[in-house]
């Protein structure tokens, strides 16, 4: 039936409510002496319980000071003649049996004690509940303050000159649930540890509960004994209508409750007792949205770590909360995909930079021969593309009927190789780089792949790069590197970038060493060119000595006479 329904029909009788006045004054009397008589009951079960407490805890303060102490002392052999125990290796285990007798003493329901330090970072020595929490620093917060419990306990401890008493709540056993806890804390000084013992103290709660049930049961009984004077029907109504206010006023008040901390941002938990009317229409909603709410509020903690794959669901497709946070998470992943992009971008221009001026100032720096500035270049571009071979071909055409490639420089495995190998054009895959003057990629080299004749030799390797040394359409080589591990384009770009200042350096080497050479041989030729015309002058000067001879003696009549 639903409320609509149930108000008009008890309104009718509202009016004999006044019949309860009557009774109210004896009741209100009656209630505040029992809830005193409660109070009073209640402290002195709590009074019971610190006693059983400190109790227990003495009892194990004297264990551990009993063991720490016999754990100073040293003596004799406890067996006497040739024992192999000495008393003192069983008294300095003594303190950590101890402990384990300690860990195992239970008492009521749930009674146990712990041991942990007194100092930060308040070490949990020993707890027999949670073994996993020893050697470890624990955080438990003490409810409404921010508190840490060990830290509440050394507090408790220096203020109360060495012991006290502590309420906070603390996990069930073998169980999720925080309840209401009662602690006993006393410090051994000599080792720095607090003893501790407690108690859920939500049994009192149970006794009190069940005074108050008493109350209310004499409570009733009055109100009984009082309507039972009254009129029959005064009595159903009477009770009818308290029942439907109460149940509308509790429900709307518990309500009321949850909405106001909703509107104060807090976490709330939903309601598990859902009436069959309007108001349980209205709870469930509410419970819906509390459920929503959760969930906006885990989604957003998660995104705030950084975790944009959390599961996540909108409360309907009209959800406008809901769904702006997906998109929100929709533009998060794509700045951080194009953040991703953006420093891979700039991670393989800062590399390709530092390339450049790497080799740039190695090609700067003169070279005694055009064959160590090959090897400075190949064993560098190697190490620094981390790969695992390489090797520089140049361009030899001295004989134009006889053109080739020729090794000028190679690296493997970080050696220098001082291999002499000549390439026709065509021959492998660095002769057949020559003549198309295309680099060439081959990557995925399978193991039982028919071997891969490169320039460097016969090998498997997992990817070659064959690229050409080129300046301004005149070959001038070809560089090879071969790795374990493919080359990305980056490094492939860099390579292709890099072999033109390559190609010019070597070239303009070349060129050096060809005008080095015609120079060193035109001066030979210079010096026989001297010594040649010296030769001739003194020929020259023979044959005018001899022609100066035949005239004086063609002066000479007698000889010529006779001839």
């Amino acid at each position: 039936m639903k409320i609509r329904t149930k108000l008009p029909l008890f309104t009718s009788v509202t009016v004999l409510f006044s019949i309860a006045a009557i009774s109210f004054y004896t009741i209100y009397d009656f209630q505040n002496k029992t809830l005193e008589s409660i109070e009073s009951y209640k402290k002195e079960q709590t009074e019971i319980i610190k006693k059983q407490l400190q109790g227990n805890v003495n009892s194990a303060y004297d264990m551990i000071q009993q063991a720490h102490e016999l754990t100073l002392t040293s003596g004799q052999s406890v067996l006497g003649g040739g024992g192999s125990i000495s008393k003192s290796i069983i008294l300095s285990q003594y303190l950590k049996i101890t402990v384990e007798n300690i860990r195992v003493m239970r008492y009521g329901s749930a009674g146990y004690i712990w041991l942990n330090e007194i100092n930060p970072p308040y070490t949990v020595i020993m707890h027999p509940i949670h073994p996993e929490y020893e050697g470890q620093e624990k955080f438990f917060e003490i409810p409404g303050t921010g508190q840490n419990i060990y830290e509440g306990i050394a507090d408790v401890i220096h203020e109360g000159g060495g012991e006290g008493y502590l309420e906070y709540d603390f996990y069930l056993p073998n169980s999720n649930e925080r309840l209401p806890k009662l602690s006993f804390l006393k410090l051994y000084q000599p080792l720095g540890w607090v003893i501790g013992t407690g108690v859920y103290i939500t049994h009192i709660d149970k006794m009190v509960n069940r005074k108050k049930a008493e109350l209310d049961a004499q409570i009733s009984k009055i109100i009984k004994i009082t309507i039972i004077f009254g009129i029959i029907l005064v009595i159903i109504a009477s009770v009818g209508l308290f029942y439907l206010g109460k149940t509308i006023t509790d429900s709307i008040y518990k309500v009321r409750g949850q909405l106001f901390d909703m509107s104060k941002g807090r976490l709330v938990a939903k309601s598990t007792d859902i009436k069959n009317d309007e108001i349980g229409d209205m709870t469930g909603s509410l419970n819906d949205l509390i459920e929503g709410v959760n969930s906006y509020s885990q989604f957003a903690l998660h995104i705030g770590k950084g975790n944009l794959d959390a599961d996540f669901s909108t409360l309907s497709e009209e959800d406008n909360l809901g769904n702006s946070l997906l998109v929100m998470r929709k533009s998060l992943r794509q700045a951080r995909t194009e953040e991703e992009i953006r420093a891979s971008e700039a991670e393989k221009r800062n590399w390709a930079n530092e390339g450049y001026a790497l080799f740039s100032e190695i090609m700067r720096k003169s070279q005694d021969t055009i064959e160590e500035m090959a090897y400075e270049i190949i064993s560098n571009l190697v190490k620094y593309l981390k790969a695992n071979q390489g090797g520089i071909f140049l361009y030899n055409e001295t004989d134009k009927q006889n053109v080739y490639l020729e090794m000028a420089a190679s690296i493997a495995y970080d050696r220098r190789k001082f291999t002499k190998k000549i390439i026709k054009p065509g021959d492998g895959l660095v002769g057949t780089c020559l003549l198309e003057k295309k680099k060439i990629y081959i990557t995925n080299v399978p193991d039982d792949y028919i071997e891969v004749r490169s320039g460097l030799g016969t090998a498997n390797p997992r990817c070659v790069l064959i690229v050409p040394l080129m300046m301004e359409g005149i070959v001038v080589g070809v560089i090879e590197t071969a790795s374990f591990t493919k080359f990305t384009e980056h490094e492939i770009e860099f390579i292709e970038k890099i072999s033109e200042s390559i190609a010019s350096s070597l070239y303009a080497a070349r060129i050096n060493n060809e005008s080095a050479r015609l120079s060193q041989e035109f001066s030979t030729y210079n010096s026989e060119k001297q010594e040649a015309e010296k030769t001739i002058k003194k020929q020259k000067a023979e044959i005018d000595r001899l022609k100066k001879e035949i005239r004086n003696l063609k002066k000479t009549d007698s000889v010529f006479s006779y001839i």
